[in-house]
């Protein structure tokens, strides 16, 4: 029972990585591990014994760097996919609210808010996360999210007992717009360029220095290799999937608004 237990828990673990992304990963396994398996019998890591402790203490060096500017890589990515993901959160909950605290206007006054919101909520989900995922401009759904605006500016006031009602739903629509601007804001940026090309290269660095590492035994050098390699593969796949939080493996979804179209009324 615990055996597949276990082999389902890492079908699913491997299932969660696309396939070819995995076909990519092998290749570049396969193809470093055949390279050392050549140097090694050509005789190349020989030139290298008598130097063998101070290319370990050089591949430790840049694996320390390395591991240093992975964690604070992974930690910037990650705190700004969770405010993405938090700022999705409140920006439609304040349009719940929204639709919420209009139940207790006439059905004809409420409904141009109602449409409005469902309106804003469709463009959000059906084009703006691919637009954001591009890098594109969020024009359409920027014009739907200013008719919100304005259908709870313009709601007409029939009594003083829709007065509180009318200023709650200001407040909250300003809550709203607070929280789609950062989220937008949030939603563009990306790992700086020179950050990702320098833990890139140090990856690459550590792949090159185990090349020339002259492991007495070549089973071992080559198993060294393709773990090394997967390792860092992933490592960077990781990377590159949290830096955009619209696309990929891991994203944010766009259930929440698509809770506003299908639920609230």
């Amino acid at each position: 029972m615990s055996d597949a237990s276990g082999q389902t828990l890492f079908a699913r673990t491997i299932g969660i990585i696309p396939a070819e992304t995995r076909f990519r990963c092998l290749k570049m396994v396969a193809v470093l591990s055949a390279l050392y398996a050549i140097l090694w019998l050509v005789g190349f890591q020989k030139h290298f014994l008598n130097d063998a402790e101070g290319i370990a203490a050089l591949i430790q060096i840049i694996g320390t760097l390395y591991s240093v500017l992975y964690a604070f890589a992974t930690y910037v990515i990650w705190g700004q996919f969770t405010s993405v993901e938090s700022e999705i959160v409140k920006e439609s909950g304040s349009l719940k609210d929204l639709l919420l605290f209009s139940n207790p206007l006439k059905e004809m006054s409420r409904e141009p808010i109602v449409r409005a919101v469902k309106s804003y909520a469709r463009s959000v989900v059906e084009g703006e996360w691919h637009a954001l995922s591009s890098g594109e401009r969020t024009e359409k759904s920027d014009r739907l999210f200013n008719d919100v605006i304005a259908s709870v500016i313009n709601l007409k006031i029939e009594d003083a007992s829709e007065r509180p009602v009318h200023e709650r739903l200001l407040e909250v629509v300003n809550q709203a717009s607070t929280h789609r601007d950062e989220r937008l804001s949030l939603s563009v940026k990306r790992m700086p360029r020179t950050l990702f090309v320098f833990v890139s290269l140090t990856a690459c660095t550590i792949l090159l220095l185990l090349l020339f590492y002259p492991f007495r035994n070549a089973g071992l050098g080559v198993v060294s290799i393709a773990i090394t390699a997967t390792l860092l593969f992933f490592a960077h796949f990781v990377l590159t999937d949290l830096d955009n939080p619209f696309e990929g493996t891991w994203n944010v979804r766009s259930d929440p608004f698509e809770d506003l179209i299908r639920k609230f009324r």
